[in-house]
């Protein structure tokens, strides 16, 4: 595995990313990605940023895939955003598309039992504070923390 300093790395997966926003926008001019402020910074518009940490999260999977990572990878402060990356990178679309799915029929799976069992309407919002319902509440939150680093 090969471990770059962090400031390298952010450079790298920052000029790649760039390199996919400009080349993806078509023949279109690049003053359609950037706004100038009244001060005179230029920044990206709002749907080009989007495009553009997309585009970064793409290049990261790629790069961990090859075995590049930058040390504040391997740092604790990134644990949730690491994991999503790790799994970007080693599984396929289709794999990851699989995961989506079945987190969406846990959480539905999950809220239908609490419904049931407790006997509201669904439309409620029902917290998880009755000891009764733990098992279910805390496979149901479980399963949202999942979707939440998945999405």
């Amino acid at each position: 595995m090969a471990i770059i300093r962090p400031e390298q790395y952010v450079e790298l997966y920052s000029e790649l990313a760039e390199m996919m926003l400009e080349a993806n926008n078509g023949d279109l001019p690049s003053e359609i990605l950037l706004v100038t402020d009244a001060n005179g910074d230029e920044r990206y518009t709002e749907a080009a940023q989007d495009r553009f940490n997309d585009y970064c999260e793409d290049v990261e999977s790629v790069l961990l895939a090859n075995n590049i990572v930058g040390e504040q990878y391997l740092s604790e402060n990134n644990v949730d955003r690491n994991l999503r990356l790790l799994v970007k990178a080693t599984i396929s679309a289709v794999e990851y598309n699989v995961l989506q799915v079945a987190l969406d029929h846990m959480i539905e799976h999950q809220e239908g039992l609490k419904l049931y069992e407790i006997e509201i309407d669904p439309s409620d919002d029902v917290p998880c504070d009755d000891a009764q319902w733990d098992d279910i509440c805390e496979r149901l939150e479980a399963a949202k923390k999942l979707k939440a680093l998945f999405s």
